[in-house]
C-alpha cells in the first residue's frame, strides 16, 4: 500500500484504510483574487466558500490544537493548510510546518496552493518534508483567466488583465512541473464554472496529463454571496468529468471542506 493512494482522503480511491487529516487555518493573506472570493476568512481561492473557517489561528494557536487533537486521534495522521488565503504566500505555514515536523517528523504533511509561488517554494517544501500538494488551476486560457481572477501579485507587483492572465498561468505551468521533477505528490483541483471554463475541462486534462500531474479533483462553483454564474447541476459536473477522465485519472470523493476541520472529509469536526 502507498501513500498517498491508499491513505490520504484526498487522494484514495479506496476507502477503507484512510488517515485522519487536519487543517489548520494559518494562511489569510492572498495573492490572487478570484471573482468568486471575496477574502473573507469565510471563503478560500482553492474551494470557494466551503474552504471557510471561523477563525485564523497563530502558530501557537495550531500546534496548540494540533496537540489536543492528536492526544485522542491515532489514527490522525496528515495535517495540512489549505487557507483560509494562499498557504505559499503566509510566512505562518512555514513556520507550521516547520514546528510540527518537531512534534512527530512521521507526520504527513500537505498543503493547496494556486500555484504561483509554488516554482519558487519547492525547495523549501521538500526541506519541511511536504510530499503531497493540491494545486487550483481553473483554466489554462489566457481568455478565461481574465474572467476568473481580478488580479494577481506576481514577482511582487500586482498585474491585472492579459499580463495577469499570461504571467499567472505561466507560473502554475512552472510550478506544477518544478513539483512534479521534485517527486511530490500532485493534485490539481479545477472548479467548474458554468459558462465560464464548463468546455475546457478535456484540455485542461490533457494539459495536465503531460505535465506529470496524476490526479484531477473537478469540483462545482459555489456561488458566494452576488457571484454569477450559478452552481453547475450535477449533470453537468459529471459530464466534465467524464471528459476529463479520458485523460486524467479524476477524484470522485471530494467534499470541498473547511480550512479548520478535522477528522475524514464528510464527518468532519470544525475547529
Amino acid at each position: 500500500m502507498r501513500y498517498p493512494f491508499d491513505f490520504h482522503p484526498c487522494w484514495a480511491k479506496d476507502r477503507r484504510h484512510l488517515w485522519e487529516r487536519i487543517h489548520l487555518p494559518v494562511a489569510p493573506k492572498c495573492n490572487a483574487k478570484c471573482f468568486f472570493c471575496d477574502h473573507n476568512v469565510g471563503a478560500s481561492c482553492h474551494f470557494p466558500k466551503p474552504g471557510r473557517a471561523n477563525r485564523v489561528m497563530t502558530v501557537d494557536e495550531a500546534i496548540t490544537v494540533l496537540k489536543r487533537e492528536l492526544s485522542s486521534r491515532p489514527n490522525l495522521r496528515i495535517v495540512a493548510v489549505s487557507g483560509p488565503g494562499e498557504p505559499l504566500y503566509n510566512p505562518e505555514f512555514y513556520e507550521l510546518m516547520k514546528a510540527v515536523k518537531e512534534i512527530d517528523a512521521e507526520l504527513k504533511l500537505c498543503t493547496s496552493t494556486n500555484g504561483i509561488l509554488l516554482h519558487n517554494a519547492i525547495e523549501s517544501l521538500l526541506d519541511l518534508g511536504i510530499s503531497t500538494v493540491s494545486i487550483s488551476v481553473h483554466t489554462l486560457s489566457i481568455d478565461t483567466a481574465q474572467s476568473i481572477y481580478e488580479w494577481a501579485i506576481i514577482d511582487g507587483v500586482r498585474l491585472s488583465g492579459v499580463e495577469m492572465a499570461h504571467e499567472l498561468i505561466r507560473k502554475q505551468r512552472q510550478g506544477i512541473s518544478a513539483a512534479v521533477d521534485s517527486g511530490i505528490h500532485v493534485k490539481v483541483n479545477t472548479i467548474l464554472i458554468p459558462g465560464v471554463n464548463n468546455d475546457q475541462m478535456a484540455h485542461i486534462a490533457s494539459e495536465l496529463s503531460g505535465m506529470g500531474v496524476r490526479l484531477q479533483n473537478i469540483v462545482p462553483l459555489v456561488p458566494l454571496g452576488n457571484c454569477t454564474p450559478g452552481r453547475p447541476t450535477h449533470d453537468e459536473l459529471m459530464a466534465a468529468r467524464l471528459s476529463a477522465s479520458h485523460h486524467i485519472k479524476q477524484f470522485y470523493h471530494c467534499k470541498q471542506c473547511r480550512s479548520d476541520v478535522v477528522g475524514i472529509p464528510g464527518n468532519d469536526v470544525i475547529l
